[in-house]
């Protein structure tokens, strides 16, 4: 059975996810740049997708697909995102050990520090939650696990989101964004090259295999990545997670009563509010049999991360947050070899911020309406504001 779903604009927020994952798994969609590509939904075409050298990031050539009109982030030769192996997996193994389990564990502490002063800063009852916290927690975190003391966030963040939404700007002002960008990280290089110090920007200067070093295109590419990558993911997380365990507080009651159920809780705001909607389109370099159907070779295909999260043939109950669900691997930060760099980062920075705020905010909750929240709908599909009362005074 086919659902006649016509090829229209794609639209992250309101997508059908229930028909498609039913009856149109690989079907098409218009992405905002006008191009034709095929959505994947389900779980295991998805999976698929993220982990087949068949599909390619490489989309330089001008008959690519895209997902933004002109110019995007896909233009950039030198960024990791975009490169298949062996140079992908070159930049990989070079990068490998700036992640690792221990280094996220020696940076807890601090990230609890951060989250601990944040709510020092806080004078008033009610706050914007993403403004109060979900932002700010995984700016300052990325800064200091990077060893960057002074950054100038409101222009990065500018910057950034000409890379990844499609921001209003022209074409020209967005390739002039990624210029300054470029500029700017290039300075933070020369700084930190002139007085190394022990964060992660200097241990990726020195990031050395067998002799092979990275250059500089690669160094600027893999900073802003991570500095933008640190930031965003984590910050609209975090604001969905607010909404999601406070409408209503059932489950944020839940975890002030046992704070062990921290861990689960995480994985499940990732997996039900995946803070990025889709991986980036890759395009078949030749036919692939997926288990729902064949894709064939030129085709774009866009990952939807989302759906493939809420694939009923994989979760029972998909669209219900669960905190005793059985643990099931999820794809909020992809899967094979893009796998998100920085997840086990991301994932200790949620725990670590819910373990402070269920502590120290116990009668912590929503001060508006969540059906009258506005949401930022893009390829990042986030709240603009999540006002909280901080039940510090009741």
């Amino acid at each position: 059975m086919t659902f006649p779903f016509p090829v229209e604009r794609w639209d992250c927020a309101a997508a059908p996810y229930a028909a498609r994952l039913a009856g149109d798994p690989l079907g098409r969609v218009r992405v905002p740049s006008g191009d034709s590509v095929v959505l994947a939904a389900r779980y295991a075409d998805v999976a698929a997708i993220l982990a087949d050298p068949r599909f390619s990031r490489e989309l330089f050539h001008p008959e690519a697909p895209r997902y933004y009109p002109d110019f995007d982030i896909s233009d950039a030769p030198d960024a990791m995102i975009n490169m298949d192996p062996p140079e992908h997996t070159r930049l990989r193994r070079l990068t490998a050990n700036t992640f690792t389990a221990r280094r996220i564990e020696v940076w807890r502490p601090r990230v609890r520090d951060l989250v601990h002063a944040l709510l020092d800063s806080i004078d008033d009852e009610v706050v914007d939650f993403v403004q109060a916290v979900a932002f700010p927690l995984p700016v300052r975190a990325i800064c200091d696990v990077m060893g960057v003391t002074e950054f100038d966030w409101e222009r990065v963040r500018s910057w950034s989101q000409a890379l990844i939404s499609s921001s209003g700007r022209t074409v020209d002002e967005r390739i002039v964004d990624a210029l300054e960008f470029a500029g700017y990280i290039i300075e933070l290089i020369q700084r930190h090259r002139a007085e190394p110090g022990d964060g992660l920007l200097s241990a990726l200067i020195d990031a050395r295999d067998e002799g092979d070093q990275l250059t500089d295109a690669e160094l600027v590419r893999i900073a802003q990545g991570l500095f933008v990558g640190g930031h965003e993911s984590t910050s609209v997380a975090l604001s969905r997670a607010a909404l999601r365990l406070l409408a209503p507080p059932v489950d944020y009651r839940r975890l002030v009563a046992d704070p062990r159920l921290i861990d689960a809780a995480v994985e499940e705001i990732l997996r039900v509010e995946v803070p990025i909607e889709t991986a980036f389109i890759r395009l078949a370099t030749e036919d692939v049999d997926l288990p729902s159907g064949k894709i064939r070779q030129g085709d774009g295909v866009l990952p939807c991360l989302r759906s493939a999260n809420h694939d009923p043939a994989v979760y029972p109950d998909a669209d219900a947050f669960d905190l005793d669900r059985e643990a099931r691997p999820h794809l909020a930060f992809g899967r094979g070899p893009h796998h998100c760099l920085g997840a086990g980062l991301a994932r200790m920075e949620l725990q670590e911020a819910l373990r402070v705020l269920v502590t120290r905010l116990p009668n912590l909750s929503l001060a508006e309406d969540p059906d009258a929240i506005s949401w930022h709908r893009d390829w990042v599909h986030k709240p603009t504001r999540v006002l909280v009362n901080l039940g510090r005074r009741g």
